[in-house]
């Protein structure tokens, strides 16, 4: 099942760069000018844990029911929101490196990819089932690809270069942690329950050895009136709503709904 929950236009979409990224239970499109932050549309749509068989309707219907994957635009950025990515030191760019590296973290797979590309401080790697990249490479021909941290991480160290960054998206959350500029932590969990997001927090600042007061910069899909914010608000000091500079959207549209909903495409560094 596929459920479009936003959709905000500017009038002025000619000549935009399209963005995509395709999350477990969701797909998301935006675009923007190139050389502006502006964010001129933005579409999110819902969507059921989706496999190989039935990826490629879901990128069909989202098309059916998008205005940016339809209209003529200046290149595309693709994104992969996954669980399975891994940052290694920069000058580790060898691929029998990262692949044991990334098996040993998540054990081998078959069928699928091991990717890698070189962000600002470390070297990203992900993997993806190959019927899910030759899906997307189909649908958004002539497209760049990468995983969310590659344009995600730099753009937090911009924001703040000591706190931590929580984001979150359906059924799933980002969490990276930056000390003196330094990254210390970046994992994607899924979750159940509020317990799971605050377990994962508690810990890394535990392992990291973390003021309990360190500034936790949120953002993404949360509301302040979810037991999930009331038990993250009363647990951690530090919790902060950020609210996203309102003058980087295109339209009137976007002020409808909280800022801190887009916080996490407003901001990605590409």
């Amino acid at each position: 099942m596929l459920q479009k929950t936003y959709s905000i236009y500017s009038d002025d979409l000619n000549d935009v760069q399209l963005f995509a990224e395709a999350g477990k239970n969701h797909i998301a499109c935006w675009c923007k000018k190139a050389g502006e932050k502006i964010l001129k549309a933005f579409e999110f749509f819902l969507c059921d844990d989706y496999t190989a068989e039935n990826f490629e309707e879901v990128l069909d219907n989202t098309r059916a029911h998008s205005r940016l994957l339809t209209m003529p635009v200046s290149n595309t950025n693709f994104f992969w929101n996954t669980n399975e990515a891994l940052c290694l030191p920069k000058e580790k760019e060898d691929a029998d490196f990262v692949n044991a590296n990334f098996e040993l973290m998540f054990g081998r797979s078959p069928n699928t990819k091991i990717f890698f590309a070189p962000s600002e401080q470390c070297l990203i790697a992900w993997r993806i089932e190959d019927a899910h990249q030759h899906i997307a490479q189909e649908s958004f021909r002539g497209a760049s690809f990468a995983h969310h941290y590659v344009p995600l991480l730099p753009s937090l160290r911009l924001m703040n270069a000591n706190a931590a960054h929580l984001l979150f998206y359906p059924h799933h959350f980002t969490l990276v942690i930056f000390k003196d500029g330094r990254l210390l932590f970046a994992q994607t969990r899924t979750y159940n329950v509020p317990e799971d997001v605050l377990y994962l927090i508690l810990n890394a600042c535990i392992q990291y050895n973390l003021e309990k007061n360190i500034e936790i910069i949120t953002g993404g899909f949360i509301t302040e009136d979810s037991k999930l914010y009331d038990m993250l608000y009363q647990y951690l000091e530090g919790l902060q709503l950020i609210k996203a500079d309102e003058t980087l959207f295109g339209s009137d549209e976007f002020k409808k709904y909280p800022s801190h909903y887009f916080l996490p495409y407003i901001n990605y560094v590409v």
